[in-house]
């Protein structure tokens, strides 16, 4: 493992694809964050694929450009090599056991933890799913009792503990965590 640094994102939506590539990097395992984001599936259903194009405008809702959840990203992650595995509902208690163990979180949140809503969307594969404006990932990676710190592309900042939740339970706290040793 090796120190978190973080990188600015290229495009308006490819955060998922930096914070994937910030997190393997911790990890040890080195890949073009850009090589990952033209990896991911399309699709108009977040749950399967990328929505939209990378350089689409921000705070749209499918079928508009949009972003990725966690599955296909952790699915991606381990076909590039690293042990990542989607979690949704994880609570608070487990984010802080993983940062404690040493493991950065990549997570789901709206725009630098804003407040924000879901709504509901029905994709062309017949699966609703929940969907929000501004969706957003970033890293958690320390925390104190009344915060939480996070990596966003270069930048890194400290929300408190109720402003992160609160954003972070939009989209369902969604997440994705890391178990060691790399897959390769």
């Amino acid at each position: 493992m090796g120190s978190i640094i973080g990188y600015a994102q290229s495009y308006t939506l490819d955060c998922e694809a930096r914070s994937a590539a910030d997190l393997a990097a911790f990890f040890g395992l080195q890949f073009n964050h850009m090589s990952f984001q033209n990896s991911l599936p399309q699709s108009d259903n977040p749950e399967t694929g990328f929505v939209g194009p990378y350089w689409g405008a921000q705070g749209r809702l499918p079928p508009e450009p949009y972003g990725v959840h966690a599955k296909p990203v952790a699915r991606l992650l381990r076909e590039f090599g690293l042990n990542a595995r989607a979690q949704t509902g994880l609570d608070y208690t487990r984010l802080q056991q993983e940062i404690a163990a040493g493991r950065p979180v990549m997570v789901w949140v709206i725009n630098h933890t804003l407040n924000g809503s879901a709504v509901s969307y029905t994709a062309s594969d017949g699966e609703t799913v929940l969907v929000a404006p501004f969706e957003h990932t970033v890293l958690v990676i320390a925390y104190t009792p009344d915060s939480v710190t996070l990596l966003d592309g270069e930048m890194i900042y400290t929300r408190s503990v109720d402003q992160f939740l609160s954003s972070w339970s939009v989209l369902g706290y969604q997440a994705v965590l890391v178990r060691e040793p790399p897959l390769r």
